[in-house]
């Protein structure tokens, strides 16, 4: 069977010895889909958030316990836990569900910046897009890849919007939901065409099946 990388929660960025900029995301997908793809046998490793494993821990106990997890921080170091894991298993199944930091100060500071300032400008920095380099790594890899859109998309933009990443970052399965609208719309954009659901469970639960067939996963009763 083919093994499973799926990373979950949010890149942190630093700003100084203390402090990081991060996005707003829970890790409960990547974590939620971490478990229940270990939970059916297959080799399952989560590149998690802090927060994300614990939450794992907390919410569902005996699937964390069958997960492999290895913390992250910055979205250099996702990056580069991502690109050893894609390189040693160049034929494995790619999850990529974290949130990850699109901008990095440009010069951060290695001790604690002082408070109490009237006014901070910090210059901020793009980082790398890493979605788009896993197929540079692994031309074999299944990749599955997600994509929150903005509050005012619609139903037709979203699937445009999900189609085009596919196609940019050479994705076999695109996870598209808008913000606000996370329980009522998904949209699972594949090679093979676009497939809706009204439901987030229902759609976490074709998922996790795509993914369990795709890694080789006999079907249940076989």
């Amino acid at each position: 069977m083919r093994p499973v990388l799926v990373t979950a929660g949010a890149t942190r960025n630093p700003v100084d010895a203390i402090r990081f900029l991060s996005a707003h995301s829970s890790g409960r997908t990547g974590g939620r889909l971490a478990g229940s793809l270990a939970r059916s046998g297959l080799d399952v490793t989560m590149l998690a958030s802090p927060e994300a494993w614990l939450r794992l821990q907390a919410e569902v106990p005996d699937q964390a316990a069958a997960v492999n997890v290895i913390e992250y921080a910055s979205t250099y170091d996702l990056l580069e836990r991502m690109r050893a894991w894609v390189v040693g298993h160049p034929d494995g199944v790619v999850v990529h569900a974290a949130a990850v930091g699109d901008y990095a100060i440009a010069d951060r500071a290695t001790t604690k910046l002082p408070s109490g300032a009237a006014e901070l400008v910090l210059r901020l920095r793009p980082t790398p897009k890493i979605l788009d380099r896993i197929r540079e790594w692994s031309p074999d890899a299944f990749i599955v890849s997600f994509k929150a859109a903005s509050p005012e998309t619609d139903e037709a933009q979203l699937a445009e919007i999900a189609r085009a990443q596919r196609e940019r970052t050479d994705s076999d399965l695109v996870f598209a939901n808008v913000i606000g609208n996370l329980q009522n719309l998904v949209l699972v954009v594949g090679r093979e065409g676009l497939t809706r659901h009204g439901d987030r469970g229902a759609a976490m639960d074709d998922l996790v099946r795509r993914i369990q067939r795709v890694a080789g996963l006999p079907p249940a009763g076989d």
